[in-house]
């Protein structure tokens, strides 16, 4: 309990540091997620496909260190409530909804 409350302030925190740019990293992580959805890939290999992807340039502009910070915080809590928090995160910085299809599906959340 306390990693996922840790994790949610931290999603939080995180967001509103990056919040005012003007191309939103949520988006870049799910355009990630849509890559790598094409490929045939085990859960290692993918993985490593998506920390590799984070590190490139995306559309002529990194994905922020916040945003990175937010996906790798993920990982201290279970692994089905990773879209869930990711979703609220970007929701809450964007103030609008968001969603991400390839993203919940890597995570099998219906």
């Amino acid at each position: 309990m306390f990693y996922r409350s840790f994790t949610v302030f931290m999603l939080i925190f995180l967001i509103s540091c990056s919040a005012s740019k003007p191309k939103n990293g949520f988006d870049s992580i799910c355009y990630i997620f849509e890559k790598a959805s094409t490929k045939k890939l085990n859960p290692e290999e993918l993985g490593r496909y998506i920390a590799t992807e984070l590190d490139t340039v995306i559309e002529g502009r990194p994905v922020s260190q916040d945003i990175k910070e937010v996906y790798y915080a993920l990982f201290n809590v279970n692994p089905v409530e990773r879209y869930g928090l990711f979703k609220e995160s970007a929701e809450s910085a964007l103030k609008r909804r968001w969603d991400c299809e390839a993203m919940k599906a890597q995570y099998h959340e219906k």
